[in-house]
């Protein structure tokens, strides 16, 4: 009898530690993700500014990578056609834009449509200059 409970404990638990593992290996994926993010983007509350965001071939569809683009304004000479260059991991979204006056480093958050869906529909940035929202 002692042996019949013995045997029942340990397949509990190694029932029990399978399910743990299981719910724990869909949180790692879901923590992957491989963000679609490349787009012109407008800057959220000024109509005559946006931020272009192009990887190239080799850094779409991966989880990090880097990436070009451009500032455009169509107001404010200061900020129109400047080069910029970042990076980014996961969610995790940094660029530089070098300006006449001085280079601009944002760092910030890529936001999904979902967990499931990688699609990127706004990007939330800070600079020394202050936040920068892009999003459609």
């Amino acid at each position: 009898m002692m042996k019949t409970i013995d045997v029942i404990k340990k397949s509990t638990l190694i029932l029990l530690a399978s399910v743990i593992m299981a719910c724990g290996s869909e949180t790692v994926i879901a923590t992957v993700f491989i963000p679609a993010f490349a787009a012109t983007w407008p800057v959220v509350g000024d109509e005559n500014y946006e931020i272009d965001l192009q990887p190239d071939e080799d850094n779409k569809g991966v989880a990090s990578g880097v990436f070009n683009g451009a500032e455009f304004h169509q107001t404010d000479p200061d900020r129109n056609g400047n080069d910029l260059s970042g990076s980014f991991d996961g969610l995790d979204i940094e660029f530089t834009i070098v300006r006449p006056n001085g280079s601009v480093r944002y760092t910030g958050k890529m936001i999904p449509v979902s967990d499931t869906d990688h699609t990127i529909v706004r990007i939330e940035l800070t600079s020394s200059e202050g936040d920068l929202i892009l999003g459609f």
